[in-house]
């Protein structure tokens, strides 16, 4: 190897810029020499808290560093070579398959979309990985079109629509790519890649692809989420890792407590930012992108296409290609639905239930899953309805894994006919053939209806919507009346009247 290189680790940092000390220095000067590169001296960002800001309500004792003045080294993110198969598609050729795919491209200059996983430029091992993940050679139309962007050094906004599973491999790869092709030092000061999630349900499937993508690569990975102990993720912090996957109420308080520094990052992938702004993390998302260097690489996946979420995704991006997916495909499927709201006094809704079950679930093939807003309502109610002879089965956020899988087996199985749930419990869960949707509580956040809707509405056949509305719950049907307009349904004359003695007050 030529004098003043330094070797890349296991051989996963090829193509990463060389580090080129002074001759004549020894291997701890080199090392410092090229740690302070990166780091700075030790580091360069540190988070002082304002002096009269002890709280930390929404990450408000993060002080952003002045970037101004940080020296930032320069660092590597686009890995995308254009297959000779992708370059050769005429631009008929290409709108063709985003049109078949219902993929909807604006930016600047965005790729061409890949249509075999071998026209990523991906190594042997990673393409046999996407492969067996994604169970062929082909990739969903998100990543398609996602894959090159990304992989290009291109901001990312992305929305999916569709019912594809593995939606985290958007960016997921990238970010794996991303991380083993940045200079490696021994003093780690941060994570080279930051990817925020909601809920443990996406940690969970992250997770899994990640544990896949990472198995012959060297690259280390930390998860920091709520609600799991602090020591555990404590000890792991002082051993280091190149990709932090965090919830951002933890990683906030961890920034908070000068327990993890992001001077270092480079890339921040953020999931569902929409629905985390919709949960109160709004601020958090902002203290922590404030906290990363700049000209970051920035993707964000969002659950919806609306204008407010698209104006959310472009504070954190610079420059973003847009790519959105199966959104015209909804629009069709969501005029389809036959959506229904009983106004029903909260004492009787459970009689009210009930008595809808047994009207709607008639064939054995029938499937319902009636969402709630607590975790004490899921077991109540799923232990009330088997009593009532109906077999039904429960999920919310503090159940385990297993107990997770099994209530879904049962669902998809037969041997439950009704699942109860809260809606962070779905979150990552494809529910399959789902005819029947029942909003027992209306959705804590907006972003939900829709997404309670969406399982109904990718049923083959015809599905049906109802929800449960208080006669004097004026706010939440003046919600519903609006969604009903956005997806241009008629509106029932209850709800009207309901609404309007709101607007009368």
């Amino acid at each position: 190897m030529p004098s003043g290189v330094i070797a890349p680790r296991n051989g996963l940092n090829e193509g990463a810029p060389e580090a080129n000390p002074q001759p004549g220095r020894g291997r701890g000067s080199r090392h410092r020499e090229l740690r302070n590169r990166i780091n700075g001296p030790k580091f360069p960002v540190r988070y002082e808290p304002y002096p009269s800001a002890r709280s930390r309500r929404a990450a408000r004792n993060l002080r952003p560093p002045e970037w101004g003045n940080v020296p930032l080294p320069s660092y590597r993110k686009n890995f995308y070579h254009e297959h000779t198969t992708t370059a050769q598609r005429s631009s008929e050729e290409v709108e063709a398959y985003r049109n078949a795919n219902d993929i909807t491209v604006a930016g600047r200059d965005a790729p061409k979309p890949i249509q075999h996983v071998e026209e990523a430029g991906l190594s042997e091992s990673l393409t046999n990985t996407i492969k067996k993940l994604n169970s062929g050679s082909a990739p969903t139309a998100l990543q398609a079109q996602c894959w090159p962007v990304a992989l290009s050094g291109r901001d990312l906004v992305a929305v999916d629509c569709t019912a594809s599973k593995w939606k985290p491999l958007a960016y997921l790869l990238p970010a794996i790519v991303h991380a083993r092709h940045q200079l490696s030092v021994l003093d780690y000061g941060g994570p080279k890649v930051l990817v925020l999630i909601l809920t443990r349900e996406v940690a969970r499937q992250v997770q899994t692809a990640v544990q896949e993508l990472s198995k012959e690569s060297g690259i280390r990975t930390l998860y920091i989420l709520s609600g799991d102990p602090k020591p555990p993720q404590l000890k792991q912090l002082k051993e280091g890792a190149d990709i932090f996957i965090a919830t951002p109420g933890r990683l906030t308080v961890f920034m908070e407590e000068g327990k993890v520094n992001l001077g270092r990052c480079t890339f921040l992938a953020i999931d569902e930012a929409d629905r985390m702004r919709d949960m109160g993390f709004g601020k958090n998302l902002r203290a922590i992108a404030d906290n990363i260097r700049p000209d970051r690489q920035t993707l964000v996946r969002l659950t919806n296409a609306t204008k407010e979420s698209r104006e959310l995704a472009q504070e954190f991006t610079n420059d973003p290609i847009n790519v959105s997916v199966g959104t015209v495909t909804q629009e069709k499927q969501n005029r389809r639905v036959e959506h229904v709201v009983f106004i029903c006094e909260k004492a009787k809704k459970e009689d009210r239930l009930v008595a809808l079950l047994k009207d709607i679930l008639r064939d054995e093939s029938d499937r319902a899953v009636v969402f709630v807003e607590r975790q004490q309502t899921v077991e109540h109610l799923a232990s009330s309805l088997c009593s009532h002879g109906w077999p039904a089965v429960g999920i919310h956020a503090k159940k385990t894994e297993q107990e997770h899988q099994e209530a879904l087996d049962a669902l998809r199985s037969g041997t439950a006919s009704v699942l109860v749930a809260t809606d962070v419990a779905t979150t990552a869960v494809d529910l399959e053939n789902v005819r029947f949707v029942v909003s027992y509580d209306h959705p804590i956040h907006s972003s939900d209806l829709p997404r309670r809707f969406s399982h109904v509405a990718r049923f083959d056949g015809a599905g049906r919507m109802y929800t449960f509305l208080a006669p004097d719950d004026h706010v939440r049907a003046r919600e519903l009346m609006r969604f009903f307009r956005e997806n241009r349904q008629p509106l029932p004359p209850g709800l009207r009247k309901v609404a309007n003695k709101a607007a009368r007050k």
